[in-house]
């Protein structure tokens, strides 16, 4: 029996509750009747932000952004799954418990296909509205799809796609349908078959930055098509992105309170999506490195913190409602995203001086004005691709982002640089051709559902 499957049980349950949760008490339902009936009913479950917006957390610890030796004082209040992600370790999750990154994620597909197979037969609801719905839907699936494959999938080749193996694809509500995995070619295939579906019937902005819209889909396209190497797709997408002008912030703006819009409100967000929970962890030198005098990301998104973490910490504020200086980091779309891939597909081409119009494009608004040098052709003619790796770097601490470039860098050469971590008084290391760059399938999961299979150890 499949019904626990790929989800956790209550995950499947509040999929059906929430829709009688939005009904308002406007009509009365026998209790073993399903209550989704009207459009409205369907936009209720895409603005219930609870649905599509809390993801995952590890990339932020497995990606070199994190120190080559955390200190026991940092190890002890990370909690265990933390740490053994941190060490690449054949197994996250151990006894009982359960991974919340891929229980949110195939909830957000849960819950997508549930407005799917039911919003265009809706009552009360123009045709343009249920489009609007489905669309909307659509976008959060393929994000959902993108995020798991970056995490449980191997590195998308698009020599081996057919062949390298994926993910259960689940594109309906039917809780017994096979969980055996698909290529990752299929799964990719989906992705951009949601996407292309979805855009015309998106706006070009949201209302708000946790619903889809075209620049959103654009965004995601062209990091799609980023990962599947399929670059002058992945800058097309980017110029459609880009063409809609998205919103870069001078960081200068905020530096006098060091403090930035709320998630909500910050228009540099073009799809909010959080981590699941917040990440503190020493950041590694290297990286910091990278951060010359004067860029303000190192005064405000990075902190240097000697007590518990000994090193440099991300400490990006977003300043919840608590006033929680540490809360769940931004994993969603941006618009510097946009801007950098458009910026290696450049490199790419080997376009240093539109690479560097880009580069500079962000770096003036990522500096003080008094410390701001633009950028020449001189300065990455020596490697136009690492030039933006490292602007990358820089622009998305804190982020999944890091993670997913490492993984697909490995099809670069030398640009994937085998990592080196100790910690307990032992040595770990992860290079290019580890099984260790895809994450386990946890083995709650695969108790109840044997037929997906654990990832190469």
């Amino acid at each position: 029996m499949k019904i626990q499957s790929i989800l956790i049980y209550s995950f499947v349950a509040s999929a059906t509750l929430l829709g009688s949760a939005c009904r308002k008490y406007v009509e009365i339902e026998q209790n073993d009747r399903r209550t989704l009936k009207t459009t409205d009913d369907y936009r209720y479950l895409l603005n219930n932000k609870g649905n599509f917006e809390t993801s995952y957390l590890l990339p932020l610890v497995t990606s070199d952004n994190i120190a080559p030796e955390v200190a026991s004082t940092a190890a002890s209040v990370w909690g265990g799954s933390t740490q053994l992600a941190y060490i690449w370790s054949a197994e996250f999750f151990t006894g009982d418990q359960q991974d919340g990154g891929w229980n949110n994620l195939y909830k957000h597909i849960y819950v997508a296909n549930e407005i799917l197979d039911g919003v265009m037969d809706s009552q009360n609801g123009t045709p343009a509205q249920k489009l609007a719905v489905a669309a909307e839907a659509r976008v959060h699936r393929a994000f959902a799809y993108y995020s798991l494959a970056n995490q449980y999938a191997p590195v998308y080749d698009p020599t081996k796609a057919e062949s390298q193996q994926g993910l259960p694809l689940l594109l309906t509500v039917d809780l017994f349908q096979n969980l055996s995995r698909v290529s990752l070619a299929r799964i990719y295939e989906q992705i951009i078959t949601d996407l292309t579906t979805a855009i015309n019937n998106l706006p070009n902005y949201p209302s708000f930055n946790y619903h889809p819209s075209k620049v959103s889909a654009y965004a995601l396209m062209s990091r799609v098509y980023l990962t599947m190497r399929n670059f002058e797709e992945a800058g097309r997408y980017a110029d459609l992105a880009l063409a809609l002008d998205p919103t870069i912030y001078n960081l200068e703006d905020f530096t006098r309170d060091e403090t930035f819009p709320r998630l909500i409100d910050d228009k540099e967000v073009l799809l909010s999506k959080t981590s699941a929970g917040y990440m503190i962890g020493p950041l590694n030198p290297e990286l910091i490195s990278l951060y010359k005098e004067g860029d303000l990301r190192l005064k405000l998104f990075i902190d240097n913190e000697p007590g518990t973490y000994k090193g440099y910490i991300y400490k990006k504020p977003v300043f919840n409602s608590s006033g929680n200086y540490y809360n769940a980091s931004y994993v969603g779309l941006s618009s510097p995203e946009v801007l950098l891939n458009r910026a290696e597909v450049y490199a790419r081409q080997n376009n240093a001086a539109k690479l560097v119009e880009l580069l500079n494009l962000l770096r003036k608004k990522r500096f003080s004005a008094d410390k701001y040098v633009a950028l020449t052709t001189a300065d990455v003619n020596s490697d136009l691709l690492q030039s933006v790796i490292d602007e990358r770097r820089r622009e998305f601490v804190g982020t999944d982002l890091r993670w997913y470039d490492m993984r697909r860098l490995t099809l670069d050469g030398g640009y994937f640089k085998t990592i080196t971590r100790t910690f307990n008084g032992q040595t770990y290391s992860l290079n290019a051709g580890s099984p260790r760059l895809v994450y386990p399938i946890n083995e709650r999961v695969l108790s109840f559902n044997p037929e997906i299979g654990q990832n190469p150890r």
